[in-house]
């Protein structure tokens, strides 16, 4: 098959999917796709590739409003994008074919096209992943488990935290666990103090209910600390991505200037809601 004529049978086909033919070509390339498979087979290809990034693929989708997830990624996959994307590399595979310059061209096609709905198939399989990893990249950002307020630089040897806080920085997790939960009173000037360093053990162990209930208790008390475990317990929403729960954290932050990371959980907001 000539070069020339294989370039006009991919613009017939790219009309033919593009609905630009006239009645009479038409007509006349219906004829020829009846009783040609292989144009059959280019045809296909070709509008596999096309439609893969279309909105009436996901028609059948749009009654399930409730579905957050699954509306981000129609969205996304609705953008122009997106579109774009297929548009790119039919036009990309237009370019290839004016390029090669061998007797076995058309396979050649034939495998580019192939090649592309796998890529493509491949990114839509992949979408969902980097859609939700959103919430996550917030967590990384402004995750800071290891810069907890040091009682060290107070020079206060006096404070029971100082060997908590040691074994914490020394990743001596249990540890510091027990060590805390043996010593820390309620009395204790350094309380606050030795919650959140509790808190982030158990955190650093996967006991993210303890780290919680720990948190929960650092908020209750009248001191100047209690807006960190604001910040803490929004981490961990974060990291698991519940949006909601983070969304309530960021609330009371926000509701004091003075609280801890108020400029921080500011951002993550206007990040969350701009998505």
């Amino acid at each position: 098959m000539s070069e020339i004529f294989e370039d006009k049978r991919q613009q017939e086909i790219e009309a033919y999917i593009q609905g630009v033919m006239s009645q009479e070509e038409l007509v006349i390339f219906e004829k020829k796709l009846k009783n040609d498979i292989s144009l059959q087979e280019d045809v296909l290809l070709q509008e596999s590739l096309r439609d893969s990034f279309r909105e009436d693929n996901w028609a059948t989708l749009s009654n399930d409003s409730e579905n957050e997830e699954l509306q981000k990624l129609k969205a996304t996959l609705r953008s122009d994008t997106y579109v774009n994307i297929s548009d790119t590399i039919h036009e990309v595979g237009a370019d290839h074919q004016k390029k090669i310059q061998r007797k076995n061209k058309k396979e050649n096609n034939r495998l580019y096209y192939r090649m592309a709905i796998a890529a493509t198939v491949l990114l839509l399989c992949a979408l969902p992943f980097l859609i939700n990893s959103q919430s996550e990249s917030y967590y990384d950002q402004y995750a800071n488990w290891d810069s907890l307020p040091s009682l060290r630089e107070k020079s206060d040897t006096q404070a029971n935290i100082i060997e908590g806080e040691s074994l914490y920085l020394s990743q001596k997790y249990e540890e510091a666990i027990r060590y805390f939960e043996d010593t820390m009173d309620v009395n204790d000037p350094y309380y606050s103090y030795a919650l959140l360093y509790l808190g982030a053990s158990y955190f650093q162990m996967d006991n993210v209910e303890k780290a919680h209930q720990t948190y929960d208790t650092l908020i209750t008390t009248n001191t100047l600390q209690r807006s960190y475990g604001y910040w803490y317990k929004l981490l961990m929403y974060l990291k698991i991505e519940n949006t909601e729960k983070a969304q309530e954290m960021i609330t009371l932050i926000l509701s004091n200037p003075d609280h801890y990371n108020y400029t921080e959980a500011k951002k993550i907001q206007e990040g969350l809601q701009s998505e």
